[in-house]
């Protein structure tokens, strides 16, 4: 069995726990995806490929700025060359001012020598000023290309999907054969018997791979794991990612995605032949008895036991809410505020920062790293809220976050939004409050409530019940069934233990 992943290794949780599961069951498996690849699975060959960025990148290198950028670059390396030269001219203007002022002459010639350095500044100030207008056309040309959301590239874009139809995204998605390029000779030399493709973008490697591998003699069966529908960067992207989920849907052997709601819509779009089955990506059932992450995040954000701190977990893009957090704290006095996010560097964490001094809060403001999957519910277990304050966003409404499951299984009570999963769940469970999404002073409400009377909500995890019918343990058994079906008996199945959570040594997963 292949694994195959569009993403990093080590932040596709997803991936390493379906790994994991089938290896256990007693396939024999390999994760495939791109580097960084700092993870150990037991009995799983990980193999990471490096995709080169040329096809995708071409647009960006060569943005054809046409009559809106006249004098832009019409290519990367024209743009670096001019900018790098004329960098050097300068250098050597200043290097030749110095030894005139340092190397004695008569006077003819150091005034005819003064007179020629004088020219050649006023050369080097009109090649400046040219050199620049066409950089700076060419940056523009070049953002627009990165962030295309103009008439006319909406207009083209509608275009291809008009003439081309399902084969439109070869047109305005060409990354995704730099995929193809990369990722099909691994498949063809593994020469697996059932792909498990993680997003649309593996899909197309994995059916591409298994129509070779059958015109070769060899049946390969294709298990596509459909997350979510997320925004789109722009019209372009979305079309793209539409037509070739499209081309290849119906080609899957098997389909799994992460809600019910979500495998309705899945079946009734692409028109499949069978519901698709459901697998929440939750964590491993973990011992509440074992010992405590020895650098939790309250020792990370070295706070003292009696302070209280939520804790947000993943990027912190607009709508998944961190604004609310931010502005929150000025109103919640002595809470301290943990983001664990994939890159601290990020200029987005950088805003939240800016805004949280604005406000006189920087103090209660910790910005962490992630750490390895296998660790997750651990490392966040000290803090005393799990936060999730989503905006009302399609993509939010149908599924529990993974991010949902990591609280519970911490064992932390929780503050949603009032999302309809989400809000749905909690109120079921009572293990958390639910506020109004981007309402501030809801939120607050939300978190006082829950710091007053903690025990309430903790107590909703005291059923054994609850934490079991939410790991990965029960959610794994419906795809290893479907891995049955696909293949054929396999041997008893080893259900992933807590043990499990050291398979991770990577860190933790993006969501």
């Amino acid at each position: 069995m292949a694994v195959v992943t569009s993403g990093a290794l080590d932040g596709d949780s997803r991936a390493l726990r379906v790994a994991v599961a089938a290896g256990r069951a007693g396939y024999q498996v390999t994760l495939i995806g791109r580097p960084p690849a700092e993870v150990v699975l037991p009995g799983v060959d990980i193999h990471p490929v490096s995709v080169p960025d040329v096809l995708g990148g071409h647009r960006l290198r060569r943005p054809r700025p046409g009559l809106r950028w006249p004098l832009a670059y019409r290519s990367a390396t024209a743009h670096d060359h001019r900018t790098v030269q004329l960098a050097a001219r300068r250098a050597l203007l200043v290097t030749r001012g110095a030894e005139l002022a340092l190397v004695h002459r008569p006077l003819p010639l150091r005034a005819l020598a003064r007179c020629g350095y004088a020219l050649a500044w006023a050369r080097h100030g009109t090649r400046t000023g040219w050199t620049r207008a066409r950089a700076a056309q060419y940056q523009a040309a070049v953002r627009r290309r990165r962030s295309p959301g103009g008439r006319i590239d909406n207009l083209s874009t509608a275009l291809a999907r008009l003439l081309l139809g399902r084969r439109a995204w070869r047109r305005l998605d060409p990354g995704l054969l730099d995929e193809e390029v990369v990722y099909g000779p691994v498949l063809d030399a593994v020469r697996p018997h059932l792909i498990h493709a993680l997003g649309h973008r593996a899909l197309g490697v994995a059916i591409r791979a298994a129509l070779r591998a059958e015109g070769d003699g060899h049946r390969i069966e294709v298990v596509w794991d459909a997350p979510p529908r997320t925004p789109a960067g722009s019209r372009r992207e979305a079309v793209a990612a539409e037509a070739h989920e499209r081309t290849f849907a119906r080609e899957a052997d098997g389909v799994v995605t992460v809600g019910k709601r979500l495998a309705r819509e899945l079946r009734a779009r692409h028109r499949l032949a069978a519901t698709p089955a459901v697998v929440r990506n939750a964590p491993p059932l973990t011992d509440p008895a074992g010992p405590a992450h020895p650098d939790g995040v309250r020792a990370r954000c070295r706070l003292a036991a009696d302070v209280p701190l939520l804790v947000h977990t993943g990027p912190v893009t607009a709508d998944r809410g961190p604004a609310t957090v931010i502005e929150a704290l000025p109103k919640l006095y002595d809470l301290h505020a943990a983001f664990v996010v994939p890159d601290p560097a990020d200029p987005r964490v950088a805003e939240l920062r800016q805004r949280a001094a604005e406000l006189g809060v920087q103090g209660r403001l910790h910005v962490l790293g992630y750490v390895p999957v296998g660790e997750i519910p651990a490392f966040l277990a000290s803090a005393d809220i799990g936060v999730l304050p989503v905006h009302q966003l399609p993509h939010h409404q149908t599924v529990l976050a993974t991010r949902y499951f990591e609280f519970a299984h911490a064992r932390l009570p929780v503050v949603v939004s009032d999302v309809r999963a989400m809000a749905a769940a909690t109120l079921e469970l009572g293990n958390g409050e639910v506020f109004r999404a981007a309402d501030t002073a809801d939120f607050v409400r939300a978190v006082g409530a829950v710091l007053t009377n903690p025990r309430r909500y903790r107590k909703a995890y005291d059923r054994v019940e609850v934490l079991r019918e939410r790991s990965w343990e029960k959610e794994s058994l419906p795809l290893l069934d479907l891995y049955a079906r696909l293949l054929g008996p396999r041997p008893a199945v080893i259900l992933a233990g807590p043990s499990d959570a050291a398979a991770a040594a990577s860190p933790q997963t993006a969501r």
